[in-house]
C-alpha cells in the first residue's frame, strides 16, 4: 500500500448478492477518494463472489480481496481478520448491506481531525454517526436511528456506559491505527467488533460522534444485528423472558472480564475497579447488585432500559 492512501475500507460479505452492488456503487462515489477497499468473503454461496470479482476487473487500483480460506468466521471475527490486514492510518466497517451517502468520509475524517487536535493522533481514537434506517427498498421510516432507538451518543464516550451498551454501530465507524493496534486480536468474549473497539477508545483515547445519519441502513429481515426501538413493550417482553435476558447480560459481563484480564496493567485503579465490580455483578445478591448499578452509574441510555435494569437486578 502506497504511503499516500490513509483510509482503508473493511467489507465483510457473506451471502450478500442482493445489495452488495448497491453498497459497493455508493463507496466509489464517495467525495473522499483516497481510499482503498479490503474485502473479505466469508464462503458465500449465491453470487456475491461474482459481483465483487466484477467490481475487482472494474477497479483494481482500489480493490484487494483477502486469499479465500474456506473458513466460515461469523460477522465478528470476518471483521477482525479484515482488521489484523489492513495497514492504514484510519479504518473504516463496512457492511454489504447498506448505502453510504456521498460525504460519509469525508465528513466522517472532518470529526477524526478534530479529535486528533484535541487529544493527539498518538491516542487509540473512534469517531461513529447517526444512521437513516431505511426498509429493503432503501425508503426512509426512521430518519434517525439514535432517535428511534433513544439513544444519546454523549453518553458512550463514557467508560461505564459503554460497559453495559454500545453507542456505536459498526458501519458508521471510523478508528485509527492506534485503537486498530490496541484492540487486536478481539477476544472470543468479545460482543462484537464495534463494541470492543468503542471499549478499547473510551479507556485508552477518546470516543467522538457525528449527530448526522450518514448511512441508508437497509432493514430486510436478515440483519446480524438490526434497528430495533425501545418501547414498554420491550422492556416487558425482556422482563418476560426472564433467562434469555440473564444469558445476554452474563455474556456482556464477562466481556467486561475479558476487557479487564487483557488491559489491566494499562487500566487506571478506577477502571480496573469498576470493571471488575461488573464482571462479577452477578456472583452478587439482588439488592448489591442494584447498589452497584447505583455507585457506579452503570446506566443505560433512556428512562426505560434503566427502569428494567433495576427491576431485572
Amino acid at each position: 500500500m502506497s504511503g499516500a492512501m490513509t483510509v482503508q475500507i473493511l467489507l465483510a460479505t457473506c451471502n450478500g448478492g442482493r445489495y452488495l452492488a448497491a453498497q459497493l456503487d455508493s463507496i466509489f462515489a464517495q467525495t473522499w477518494n483516497d481510499w482503498q477497499l479490503l474485502v473479505r468473503d466469508d464462503g458465500s454461496v449465491d453470487n456475491t463472489p461474482d459481483i465483487l470479482a466484477d467490481y475487482r476487473q472494474r477497479y483494481p487500483d482500489k480493490m484487494v480481496m483477502l486469499a479465500a480460506d474456506g473458513i466460515r468466521l461469523g460477522a465478528c471475527a470476518n471483521f477482525a481478520r479484515l482488521m489484523a490486514a489492513a495497514d492504514a492510518d484510519y479504518l473504516l466497517f463496512c457492511d454489504q448491506d447498506d448505502v453510504w451517502l456521498p460525504g460519509k468520509i469525508a465528513r466522517t475524517m472532518e470529526t477524526m481531525r478534530a479529535l486528533e487536535r484535541e487529544s493527539g493522533a498518538a491516542k487509540p481514537l473512534l469517531v461513529h454517526t447517526d444512521l437513516a434506517v431505511t426498509d429493503a427498498s432503501l425508503t426512509v421510516v426512521r430518519p434517525s436511528l439514535w432517535r428511534y432507538q433513544h439513544t444519546r451518543p454523549e453518553y458512550g464516550s463514557c467508560l461505564n456506559r459503554l460497559v453495559v451498551q454500545n453507542y456505536a454501530t459498526g458501519c458508521t465507524l471510523m478508528f485509527n491505527r492506534a485503537a486498530r493496534d490496541v484492540a487486536l486480536p478481539l477476544p472470543l468474549e468479545a460482543q462484537m467488533h464495534d463494541w470492543w473497539l468503542a471499549l478499547v477508545a473510551a479507556a485508552f483515547g477518546r470516543v467522538g460522534y457525528l449527530a448526522e445519519p450518514l448511512v441508508l441502513y437497509r432493514q430486510h429481515g436478515l440483519n446480524d444485528v438490526g434497528a430495533q426501538g425501545f418501547t414498554p413493550g420491550n422492556l416487558l417482553k425482556r422482563c418476560r423472558q426472564w433467562g434469555e435476558t440473564r444469558a445476554m447480560l452474563c455474556r456482556i459481563q464477562r466481556q467486561a472480564g475479558a476487557f479487564l484480564e487483557r488491559y489491566h496493567g494499562r487500566l487506571t485503579p478506577a477502571q480496573r475497579e469498576m470493571l471488575g465490580t461488573y464482571s462479577r455483578l452477578d456472583s452478587y445478591n439482588g439488592l448489591r447488585r442494584r447498589w452497584y448499578l447505583l455507585k457506579y452509574r452503570f446506566f443505560y441510555s433512556g428512562l426505560l432500559r434503566n427502569l428494567g435494569r433495576l427491576i431485572i437486578g
